[in-house]
């Protein structure tokens, strides 16, 4: 398998194991990478560092300091997959499957809404959209140019 490959496989794969660690998909997500690592012979210390994923993306969330954790948990765990594939070229399949499973699972989990005011003043017009809006308007008269002539 080539560098290039191996690299964005990896990523992806500590992308979504990362992203799946905030939802209600990270028992199965976290399983389903664990076998990953289980048949690559390395299971007896990966497997208890992806329970501490969601305890440090906790912490994190508390002291505002998430983003930096989970670039620093992604990059941490795409260097351990690029381990595992370059060594193993075969867990490919299993790195695959464990991200199609994170995608489809957090897919099919429900999302909150977004909830949040906008305010435009525009001397044109302004079109917003979404769904399930309410709009009010407020028109302000423009003040007459008294310079124009």
């Amino acid at each position: 398998m080539e560098a290039d490959l191996i690299a964005a496989l990896a990523t992806s794969g500590a992308t979504a194991l990362v992203a799946a660690a905030a939802t209600d998909t990270w028992q199965s997500t976290r399983d389903a990478f664990a076998r990953v690592f289980q048949r690559a012979g390395r299971d007896d210390v990966v497997t208890g560092e992806l329970d501490h994923v969601v305890a440090r993306l906790e912490h994190a969330d508390a002291t505002n300091g998430q983003h930096a954790t989970l670039d620093e948990l992604t990059t941490l765990w795409a260097a351990r997959l690029r381990e595992v594939l370059q060594e193993y070229p075969e867990a490919s399949v299993d790195i695959r499957a464990a991200i199609d499973l994170a995608q489809r699972a957090a897919a099919a989990t429900p999302r909150e809404g977004a909830l949040g005011d906008l305010s435009v003043r525009s001397a044109r017009d302004v079109y917003v959209s979404g769904r399930d809006q309410t709009i009010t308007h407020h028109h302000s008269p423009v003040a007459p140019d008294h310079h124009a002539g």
